[in-house]
């Protein structure tokens, strides 16, 4: 029972780290990091972790990132979905399998859930070990160059970027919907108008008091404001998702 409420209270109190102590991770470190990712539950196992280690590519990660807690990180992982493996794997049982299909939705979407599942546990394997994390998703943003630097294969997708190191900050907590509207009985309730607008009020008074997004993103305005900005469908971003679509299908997401 002790050992649960330990482990309870490390998941409880980790926070997203952007602020970084000098120093790299240890590659032992890494492989019980890694190995603790494997203990995750799974279907296919597919997904692949790629440690950047070349002073260049940490450089680019930052820059396509612009993040500098990836220039501080002790160790820089890029998750992947990899049907790459996978593909090897049903190749090799001589039948018409799923991923010749024009469409694999279930291997697909499942691959992303358990890369999450594995990504999940390797951070609290490095909150565990005294190292704090950071998961960015210019991994997938920036999965075209990303794929082209490390030379990925076809199947193997960037999905997000985990940054590692000693934590050179304490970040309070950060807004969370009440459990109300995130754990559901016998069916699924929507949020109301009023649950939204509590939500987000919520949100603006926790980042604000912390300064957070003018700290973190140079956002002078409110948090409303800012999601506002963040999610506005404009030419540009259509197009921009259009690009991502088309190449994360040409490179084997068939959902």
């Amino acid at each position: 029972m002790k050992r649960r409420h330990a482990l309870l209270n490390i998941i409880f109190s980790r926070r997203s780290i952007r602020r970084f102590r000098p120093g790299l991770v240890d590659r032992e470190v890494l492989k019980v990091i890694i190995e603790a990712a494997q203990s995750a539950p799974y279907y296919n196992q597919a997904y692949s972790f790629i440690l950047v280690e070349k002073a260049e590519f940490k450089e680019e990660f930052g820059r396509l990132c612009g993040n500098d807690a990836v220039k501080q990180a002790g160790a820089i992982l890029v998750a992947c979905l990899d049907l790459n493996r996978v593909g090897a794997v049903f190749e090799s049982l001589g039948v018409e399998h799923v991923l010749r299909a024009e469409v694999y939705p279930v291997e697909s979407v499942l691959g992303v859930l358990e890369a999450g599942m594995a990504l999940m546990n390797a951070i609290i394997a490095s909150e565990i070990m005294g190292y704090g994390t950071l998961v960015l998703d210019c991994g997938l943003y920036e999965c075209g160059r990303i794929s082209e630097l490390l030379k990925l294969p076809h199947g193997v997708i960037p999905l997000a970027v985990l940054c590692i190191g000693e934590k050179d900050e304490r970040p309070p907590p950060r807004p969370r919907w009440p459990l109300e509207n995130i754990l559901h009985v016998d069916g699924y309730t929507p949020v109301t108008k009023n649950d939204v607008e509590n939500y987000l009020g919520v949100a603006d008074k926790m980042l604000g008091s912390e300064g957070y997004l003018k700290k973190y993103a140079g956002w002078t305005g409110g948090y409303r404001e800012y999601l506002a900005q963040r999610v506005l469908l404009n030419k540009d971003v259509r197009k921009f998702y259009e690009d991502i679509s088309s190449y994360i299908r040409r490179r084997g997401f068939r959902a």
